[in-house]
């Protein structure tokens, strides 16, 4: 060691204690606070569409925000008005949650019954309002934030610099009437996010700007700790969001027993009716008030009769009867059956999901007036034969949807489906061929969220479409039919 190592050394020996070490970092009661409340309006307000971030990254926004406003709620009036409007946000937020884990949105949306058009497309009207409630609230607490930043900088005699909260404020309101009429792309979008980045980032700083002015924060007390709060709301959300779709994989089956009187002395018909070629097991299984829609028939064409076609698991076996039946008023009109019938022994663990169902009856306007369809559900259970109704929805023109779930235990394993429906031809003196289908769903997954039915989507986005469903499987059948008057038709099946 030379001289200088030395004076070094003996010079060091002589600092008092706290002159060698670094001096700490200012306290920053600001930062954690105002950067929660940051982080979270950046988390609720962009958001990304995969992978479940769409949920994801609001739920752990909405508890960010309510985590920081929770600690300034003491400091003034503003700052408690926004804690309140972010513990609505977050109850609301939670409420969303479960109503989309369940059918509860669904029943929602039909009781409702109005859509709200946009340029990609139209949206249930009370989703729309649910988004507007929750972005207006949204939007106070970021008008609450301003005006208590505002008294906050006052009080320590500062001019105020809150200017990018107000902004933020009126950002987050406009964002609503642009998502109402649907606007994309990125050339439009973009600007807009810019815009909202730069408005975080000033409001990122100005923790830093309330820490140099000298006021102090003193976090409000609370019962539960921050963790203990986040914990809580995010299980809880998670919970909601893994074990409610489960809950509802289901849909109830409205089993009753039917108890059929005498015969209405269908006996001619029935014969009739065999006499032109509808099998007799099949008509076995209709009742004297089914059959009696065929009265004055003098035709019938079957189609995919008794196991013909190959169908996919978890798919009925689809058979058609078209029976063309005299009419006084308008010459003829044409009566079709439907019988679907499900294999519950094959895949059986499948058959507790939900199935869909969707009717076109007619696809290029042959007929002049379509009877309204009705449908039901047959099967033994214990020896008892029970029936459940279809609920047929009309969704726009001739296009029909059913939503349901099959008995759980029928004994064979066999559940049985009928459609009946009927119309008048457009050209009663012409015969003509025209295109009928019938398409099916049946879900192959016990979870998934949102909550999904059949008639969202998923039937018209079946077989050969560019992005196939994910949780079911579909399948589609088209039919050739032939209308024409009597002593001109003749099967084509």
């Amino acid at each position: 060691m030379d001289e200088f190592d030395k004076l070094l050394y003996q010079g060091a020996a002589q600092l008092p204690p706290d002159a060698a070490r670094p001096s700490p970092e200012p306290p920053r009661p600001w930062k954690k606070p105002m950067d929660r409340v940051c982080l979270g309006l950046a988390l609720i307000t962009v958001t990304l569409d995969f992978l479940y971030l769409d949920v994801i990254l609001p739920a752990v926004g909405t508890v960010l925000l309510w985590l920081g406003l929770r600690a300034l709620r003491r400091e003034n009036g503003a700052f408690r008005f926004a804690y309140i409007c972010a513990t609505l946000y977050a109850a609301l937020r939670f409420a969303g949650i479960v109503a989309l884990a369940t059918p509860l949105d669904h029943w929602l949306a039909e009781a409702v019954g109005t859509e709200w058009q946009t340029l990609t497309g139209a949206v249930p009207l009370h989703a729309v309002v649910r988004a507007g409630v929750l972005q207006l609230l949204l939007a106070l607490a970021a008008a609450g934030l301003w005006r208590g930043l505002k008294g906050v900088f006052r009080k320590a005699g500062q001019p105020p610099k809150a200017g990018s909260a107000g902004a933020a404020a009126i950002m987050v309101f406009l964002l609503f009437p642009l998502a109402c009429v649907g606007l994309t792309g990125w050339l439009l979008v973009g600007p807009l996010l810019l815009i909202w980045a730069l408005l975080l980032r000033s409001l990122f700083k100005l923790s830093r700007s309330l820490d140099e002015a000298g006021y102090a924060l003193s976090p409000a007390p609370a019962r539960v700790s921050d963790g203990g709060a986040a914990a809580l709301w995010l299980c809880t959300a998670l919970a909601a969001v893994i074990i409610l779709p489960l809950c509802f994989a289901r849909l109830p089956v409205r089993a009753e027993t039917p108890v059929y009187g005498p015969s209405d002395g269908q006996s001619s018909l029935r014969a009739r009716l065999t006499e032109l070629g509808f099998p007799e097991d099949l008509l076995a299984e209709l009742s004297d008030g089914d059959v009696a829609r065929f009265e004055g028939a003098y035709g019938v064409t079957m189609k995919g009769y008794r196991g013909s076609g190959n169908y996919p698991d978890g798919i009925p076996d689809i058979t058609l009867a078209e029976v063309p039946v005299a009419d006084e008023t308008y010459g003829f009109r044409m009566v079709y059956l439907a019988r679907l019938e499900w294999d519950c022994m094959d895949d059986s663990h499948l058959h507790f999901y939900t199935e869909g169902l969707r009717v076109q009856p007619d696809y290029h306007g042959a007929f002049a007036s379509l009877d309204c369809m009705e449908g039901r559900l047959e099967w033994e259970e214990d020896g008892v034969f029970h029936t459940a109704p279809l609920d047929l929805r009309v969704n726009g023109w001739l296009d029909y949807t059913a939503d349901f779930s099959l008995p759980a235990h029928p004994d064979g394993g066999r559940v049985t489906g009928w459609l009946f429906w009927s119309g008048v031809p457009s050209r009663p003196t012409v015969p003509y061929i025209f295109n009928a289908s019938i398409t099916c769903a049946h879900r192959i997954t016990p979870w998934v969220y949102p909550y999904e039915l059949a008639s969202d989507g998923v039937l018209q986005n079946g077989p050969g479409a560019l992005f196939p469903p994910r949780n079911w499987r579909t399948f589609q059948d088209v039919i050739t039919c032939h209308a024409a008057p009597e002593g001109e038709y003749t099967a084509i099946g």
